[in-house]
């Protein structure tokens, strides 16, 4: 499955959720005049490729309720619904609160991750990220509500892993002398007892390990064995890549990786 159409369903499931917020029924008269009809507003929310420019998008969050920034970001956003790269500025997400990766791991059923030098958002216990945090310059109160933020994600996530969900931690040694005390080994090994989890890491020992220098994702949708989208972060911006090419090749880094990593088991604190 394509970015664009995954990008699609997050526009469209963001702006149903705006719809809903507002009590806004789907067969609502004004918001199928600003679309065109009631069956383009259903295929919008849908994901279906609809023709439908970025004012109308706008116009409709509007229409909705929906804030500034998240109107301004689901415009923005529109104008990638057929890219096969694209990025989402930190600011941008941190404006509007509307972050595409967040809802892309939601649909997601498989999820690959490498990281070099943080444990994965997924995997941080409450401690590690108060730490993390409050090294950042952010008030008390920013800190509390990323810190329950993050709780609810990993609760979703931990539900779902009980369901269709799987994933793959690959790490980097450093990232277990981190920050990564007793608690937070703990919480990575019972991640890795779980039947549909798998956690490494590569030794100092074995480096360097080419091609992997950069902290990335890899999700899948629908088939695991079909990666569909790479995922990478920076302090600026997030950067999503669908094109065959990079899709495949970030898949065979993290193959590759995942073969010359260890078991968490044989790792000496």
């Amino acid at each position: 499955m394509s970015t664009a159409s995954e990008l699609r369903r997050q526009v469209g499931r963001e702006l149903a959720a705006q719809r809903e917020l507002a009590g806004i029924k789907v067969t609502d008269q004004e918001a199928a005049a600003i679309v065109g009809s009631t069956r383009t507003l259903k295929r919008l929310e849908a994901g279906v490729k609809v023709r439908l420019t970025f004012v109308v998008i706008g116009s409709l969050a509007e229409y909705y309720g929906a804030p500034r920034q998240t109107r301004f970001e689901l415009q923005r956003i529109w104008r990638f619904v057929d890219e096969e790269i694209w990025a989402q500025p930190s600011h941008a997400v941190e404006n509007s609160g509307w972050d595409a990766y967040l809802e892309f791991e939601r649909l997601a059923v498989g999820i690959d991750k490498f990281e070099t030098t943080l444990l994965p958002g997924l995997a941080q216990t409450e401690r590690f990220m108060r730490m993390l945090f409050e090294r950042s310059e952010l008030s008390a109160q920013e800190i509390g509500r990323l810190i329950e933020d993050r709780l609810a994600r990993q609760s979703e996530f931990e539900a779902r892993l009980n369901a269709s969900l799987s994933c793959r931690f690959l790490l980097a040694e450093a990232v277990l002398r981190n920050g990564c005390g007793d608690h937070e080994f703990s919480r990575l090994l019972e991640f890795d007892e779980r039947e549909n989890v798998t956690v490494k890491y590569l030794p100092f020992s074995g480096g360097p390990y080419p091609k992997l220098n950069v902290p990335f994702s890899v999700l899948s949708f629908r088939n695991t064995e079909e990666p569909s989208i790479i995922y990478l972060e920076s302090p600026y911006e997030r950067r999503f890549y669908e094109n065959s090419e990079a899709v495949g090749t970030y898949h065979q880094i993290i193959e590759g990786g995942l073969r010359q990593a260890k078991s968490l088991k044989e790792f000496k604190r």
